[in-house]
């Protein structure tokens, strides 16, 4: 058996390798050619600037970085963390996807193959997504056509969320 010296060694190396200073990352397989890879960071309040609005005498975090963001119910506090980078890989050809203004993206600061879907036709795909950490629900789409992917819709508006349904 270990010694006690030996013991120890062996947990502070767990520890240590299960640490994620501040962020996490991962990747997700949607098929034997496409994957997402991901990476959440922990958000620094000390990397953004900040707008306050007032609503019926109640005050709330309105825009980040001179933007609306999205993850939070009326701005009642900073975001936890910031999804900063999707790359969605088909066969050979990355697809960067634009994560601005996507905070919150879920519980967990891990994103998960549910929260997704690939929709392909003969001119283009579709990804769909959503993101919720118990509050501030949003969808993102994006369209990927002649080797180019754009973000086509951000929103918390209901209608946006209905792919998960087809």
């Amino acid at each position: 058996m270990f010694k006690k010296p030996m013991k120890k060694i062996i947990l502070i190396l767990f520890l240590i390798s299960n640490l994620t200073f501040g962020q996490t990352k991962g990747k997700i397989q949607f098929g034997k050619n496409v994957t997402l890879e991901w990476e959440i960071q922990n958000f620094d309040k000390t990397k953004h600037t900040f707008e306050y609005c007032l609503e019926n005498k109640f005050k709330y975090l309105c825009k980040i970085d001179n933007q609306q963001w999205f993850g939070s119910d009326n701005g009642i506090e900073f975001p936890k963390n910031e999804l900063t980078k999707l790359n969605l890989k088909i066969g050979t050809q990355n697809y960067n996807l634009e994560t601005s203004k996507m905070f919150n993206p879920n519980f967990s600061g891990h994103l998960s193959k549910h929260q997704f879907k690939l929709v392909s036709n003969q001119k283009h795909q579709i990804l769909y997504s959503f993101y919720s950490d118990g509050a501030g629900t949003y969808t993102a789409h994006w369209k990927i056509e002649n080797g180019k992917a754009e973000r086509i819709i951000l929103s918390r508006n209901e209608e946006y969320f209905e792919w998960q349904t087809e």
